[in-house]
């Protein structure tokens, strides 16, 4: 099998996307735009790491206490850099923003207890929508796109994603059940 793409996330739940998917049914979206069955809430990208790491990765997220099941809701859109050189889009969380914090910093400590480096970038929760190349102004989508979304999330999934011609698929491998 050798090196793995990995990262940690929360998925929303199948109907979630649906939902969202049609809220944004219209909306001119700039860039290659992440299909709905690819939309999650990265908590840690682990980049290329070998068998043995991702199974001690993921022993090491076992061990960690991740706290019982919340509610998360999407809501406000978004982009990095900034709203006039967009190179991403996204949808920000407005609920269930501490929670998802101290899941990041739980997948972050499992990543650094196994030897990778700490993440260097500021955390920011979102669900990607696009990449945008070149970089487009979409100042005129903020405040026009109107999707409000919310589940209760239940558990952690690592992914394994994977590059192919049609473009890039996640395989759950594992999933971390939080407390009722």
């Amino acid at each position: 099998m050798g090196s793995l793409r990995i990262f940690a996330a929360i998925a929303p739940p199948h109907e979630v996307r649906q939902a969202l998917a049609d809220q944004l049914t219209g909306v001119p979206i700039p860039g290659k735009v992440v299909p709905p069955a690819n939309w999650h809430l990265t908590l840690r990208f682990l980049g290329e790491i070998d068998e043995v790491a991702c199974e001690r990765y993921m022993a090491e997220l076992d061990s960690r206490d991740l706290g019982r099941r919340f509610k998360v809701r999407l809501s406000k859109f978004g982009a990095f850099p900034n709203h006039r050189k967009a190179t991403v889009t996204w949808l920000g969380v407005t609920g269930g923003e501490q929670r998802i914090f101290q899941l990041a910093e739980a997948a972050d400590e499992a990543a650094v207890s196994v030897g990778l480096l700490p993440e260097d970038r500021p955390f920011s929760p979102h669900l990607t929508l696009s990449r945008v190349r070149p970089p487009a102004n979409v100042t005129s989508l903020v405040g026009e796109v109107e999707c409000d979304v919310e589940w209760r999330v239940e558990s952690v999934v690592v992914f394994r994603s994977r590059l192919a011609r049609g473009g890039v698929s996640y395989e759950p491998i594992e999933t971390f059940e939080l407390l009722r």
